[in-house]
């Protein structure tokens, strides 16, 4: 008997929260002001910027949208960028010191370009600017890969450039050997891939340049296999090495277009008589010391043979 009653009641109140949403919605689309407190970060440069940690805080009074400022309220990082790479040489070797007036178009354009920045204090702020040095180190890259039936990877990554320039303090420099790019996932690959990666950051180093064009040759492969005689080679005069067995398998993945090209003669394995005299048992590994360039995967069947040294 008190159904329905109860349903007017639950339908004002969805009623009620759908006129509240609608009232919020209004009141954040105006605009409002207040001061948001901003941490200045400096974009380093290769002209010999590299700033250690300063203690500069901005407060900026602007003028938005109620959900820009909604939004800032809760950030837990409002940082602004400042770029330096226009500022001359001579202002890096003791400090760095900006009128914040001549921040307004970045701080804008950091935000929004809708915000109005209405006043910034403090009315100058100041970095120091700590020795630097510089090095070029190698690119390596961060690749999850995973190849359909037949398809390989045949050739190592190519990147170009293929080394960036790093900046830093010695101190961070120096334990910078290389640098790797942002993972990158590729998955039922059929042919080469070809992108553009960003250089994972690494703390208190700025890289240049800071992207780099990688390509990943692939091609549908194939295996092959020859039996080639293993040769001995370092045998002492009056000595004979002889091994059981005397022949192997090389093994190998080559594309299909080069699958042709292939002989059995482009293939020599061998086992030294040295490696004989710090073998703990009766086996020795066989090497295989030459096989074309377009093989990859090599793999020797038996890797070890058992000899014997006949005087």
């Amino acid at each position: 008997m008190h159904r329905y009653p109860v349903r007017k009641y639950l339908a004002f109140l969805s009623f009620l929260a759908l006129t509240l949403m609608f009232w919020l919605m209004n009141k954040l689309a105006q605009d409002y002001s207040t001061t948001l407190k901003i941490s200045p970060k400096l974009r380093n440069s290769l002209s010999g910027i590299y700033s250690d940690a300063a203690d500069n805080t901005l407060y900026v009074q602007v003028q938005a949208s109620g959900f820009f400022i909604l939004g800032k309220k809760f950030s837990e990082n409002n940082s602004v960028v400042i770029d330096v790479k226009n500022i001359p040489e001579g202002k890096h070797k003791a400090g760095l010191k900006i009128a914040t007036v001549n921040l307004k178009d970045q701080i804008r354009d950091d935000f929004d370009k809708n915000v109005r920045i209405l006043s910034i204090e403090p009315d100058t702020i100041h970095f120091n600017i700590s020795e630097h040095v510089t090095k070029k180190v190698p690119v390596t890259g961060d690749f999850s890969l995973s190849f359909k039936d037949e398809f390989r990877q045949y050739t190592p990554v190519q990147f170009s450039p293929d080394s960036v320039t790093i900046v830093g303090s010695q101190e961070h420099v120096a334990k910078v050997k290389s640098v790797s790019l942002s993972p990158e996932k590729y998955e039922n690959i059929d042919e080469t891939i070809e992108g553009i990666s960003t250089v994972a950051p690494k703390s208190n180093i700025y890289a240049n340049p800071s992207k780099i064009r990688y390509k990943i040759p692939v091609e549908r492969c194939t295996e092959g296999s020859v039996s080639v005689a293993v040769r001995t080679v370092n045998v002492p005069r009056g000595s004979k090495l002889v091994l059981l067995p005397a022949r192997v398998d090389i093994k190998y993945t080559v594309t299909l277009k080069d699958f042709a090209s292939v002989s059995m003669n482009d293939f020599f394995a061998e086992v030294d008589f040295k490696d004989t005299k710090t073998s703990l048992s009766r086996y020795v590994r066989v090497k295989a010391v030459r096989y074309p360039s377009s093989v990859f995967d090599l793999r020797v069947e038996p890797s070890f043979v058992e000899f014997l040294i006949q005087k």
